[in-house]
């Protein structure tokens, strides 16, 4: 009897052991994804990624560089700086300083049909939303290449007023009529935060934005030294760890630690989905990654939203895109997750996705479990 009880007790504890080892293989092989990510960079897959940060619940869970980057190194993070401009925005709202369905022209009143060329009516409409949702008519588009509008960024730094220039071109359509990605829109837009506030947008972003998330360096603004306008299109230069700040108040409905930064309706609308995107574009096709009844990403103030179907499950993003591969990632229901991209490849609008396929493949699994 008593043999029959070791016997009993002995296979048990067999079992259990073998039980534990399957286990913690498991959880060691799930654990390991995000590492397994980081080799198949530092062996060329995902060329020019700079920096890979990753948060759940304010906690960084992993945080890995590349090509000699660190973690204060600055990065141009081209134009996810339109998406930190939305936040500017946001904030003087909050503060009664301007209001999203106000014609432009209310706070810009250097400028009118007196003094601006190709002077059309319909500007006269354009409202701040339509800055901010890209709907504003003006005939300037640089997202597709192939909707026969000028790309009106890179004539804009030869000129001497940035904002004048944007606001010279020939309107196309009516506002809120059709989505056209421009640099115009979000250099216009900072003209009315800072011509609103009576103070340039890098002291209101200093004042209002950065010292109170504690970003008090590693970060720098790009300056027209003509005019003294500040590029609030692109070209800021942020650290990673800075970005992944500016995300941890975004996915805490505006909060950081416990200060609310940006009002939680402000932040509902600029992280809303106001626009589809046009030729059914995604971020996650263009990456490589497609499934059935994949919905386009749609565009809210600045930040994108995109659904990922990943193991059955649908799952929500919201991102800011910067050329390059420079992206600020939000999941809220997988416990406020928040991923941070830097990268390199500027110019290039296939590579500079990548980051997609690198959630689609290693990050989020990781985070199904």
């Amino acid at each position: 009897m008593k043999q029959s009880l070791y016997l009993f007790l002995f296979l048990s504890l067999c079992y259990s052991c073998t039980s534990n080892v399957k286990k913690q293989q498991k959880n060691t092989k799930e654990k390991n994804s995000i590492e397994q990510l980081f080799s198949e960079i530092e062996n060329g897959k995902y060329p020019a990624t700079n920096a890979i940060l990753i948060s759940q619940n304010d906690s960084l869970l992993f945080e890995k560089y590349f090509n000699g980057y660190g973690k204060d190194s600055l990065q141009d993070v081209r134009s996810t700086t339109k998406s930190i401009t939305a936040l500017l925005t946001g904030i003087a709202v909050d503060k009664g300083i301007l209001k999203v369905d106000e014609p432009i022209f209310t706070y810009l009143s250097q400028y009118n049909k007196d003094n601006l060329d190709n002077w059309d009516d319909r500007k006269s409409l354009i409202t701040v939303e339509d800055l901010l949702t890209m709907r504003t008519g003006i005939g300037c588009e640089q997202f597709f290449g192939d909707m026969g509008f000028p790309d009106c960024e890179d004539k804009m730094f030869d000129q001497k007023d940035w904002v004048k220039y944007g606001l010279d071109q020939k309107m196309a359509f009516s506002p809120k009529e059709k989505w056209l990605y421009t640099g115009t829109a979000p250099m216009i837009m900072g003209a009315v935060i800072s011509d609103a506030s009576h103070v340039n947008i890098a002291e209101f972003a200093s004042d209002y934005l950065f010292t109170p998330l504690d970003i008090t360096n590693h970060y720098r603004w790009a300056k027209n030294k003509m005019t003294g306008r500040y590029f609030t299109a692109g070209n800021l230069r942020i650290s990673p760890r800075n970005m992944l700040t500016i995300g941890h108040m975004v996915i805490n409905k505006g909060k950081y630690n416990g200060k609310q930064v940006i009002s939680e309706k402000m932040i509902n609308e600029i992280l809303s989905e106001k626009v589809e995107l046009p030729q059914n574009y995604s971020f996650f096709n263009t990456a490589g990654n497609s499934w059935e009844g994949q919905d386009p990403a749609t565009y809210g103030y600045y930040w994108y939203t995109e659904k990922a179907k990943i193991k059955d499950r649908e799952i929500t993003l919201k991102f800011t895109f910067g050329n390059g591969g420079n992206y600020i990632v939000l999941v809220p229901e997988l416990d406020n997750l928040v991923i941070v991209f830097t990268g390199s490849n500027y110019g290039k609008p296939i590579i500079n996705k990548q980051p997609f396929d690198m959630m689609y493949t290693y990050v989020l699994p990781h985070f199904l479990k």
